[in-house]
């Protein structure tokens, strides 16, 4: 996994009261939080394991078009406050896999176009998934052994 740290590893906000996990405001959370923020380097793949497998980072076909921006930065925040640095890992080669064709997976095509949004929106490159294998020839038709 390609996570890396800053020379200063967390920048440390205001305490607040009254707001959840996630900075908004719940008037029955009384107990004080700080704002924690930590800079992460991800690569191509750990973005797209985490959008593609993290438990709540839910993307449709129609979050993948030009203009949605702001619902896949979402998932990916909401994705990396969820998953841990093992499951990112694992979540980044079962992508990778399925992106490329080395596993069956009926979210090929939906890996693909969520790889070109990703590249899109972060700027990451990409690996060219490989072309879908199409045969020009014929099965050899088995031949008869002569006694």
């Amino acid at each position: 996994m390609h996570g890396s740290l800053n020379t200063q590893p967390l920048a440390i906000g205001s305490v607040q009261t009254f707001v959840d996990v996630w900075g908004e405001s719940e008037v029955t959370e009384t107990a004080p939080r700080v704002a924690v923020q930590m800079t992460l380097h991800l690569s191509f793949a750990e973005i797209l394991g985490r959008l593609l497998f993290s438990p709540g980072a839910l993307l449709m076909q129609e979050d993948l078009e030009d203009g949605n921006e702001e619902k896949i930065v979402g998932c990916l925040w909401f994705a990396m406050a969820q998953t841990n640095l093992n499951d990112a890992e694992t979540y980044a080669d079962m992508a990778m896999a399925v992106y490329t064709g080395r596993r069956e997976s009926n979210l090929r095509d939906f890996a693909v176009r969520l790889g070109a949004a990703v590249t899109r929106i972060f700027g990451v490159t990409a690996p060219q998934p490989p072309a879908p294998v199409l045969s020009l020839v014929a099965p050899a038709a088995s031949k008869a052994v002569a006694a």
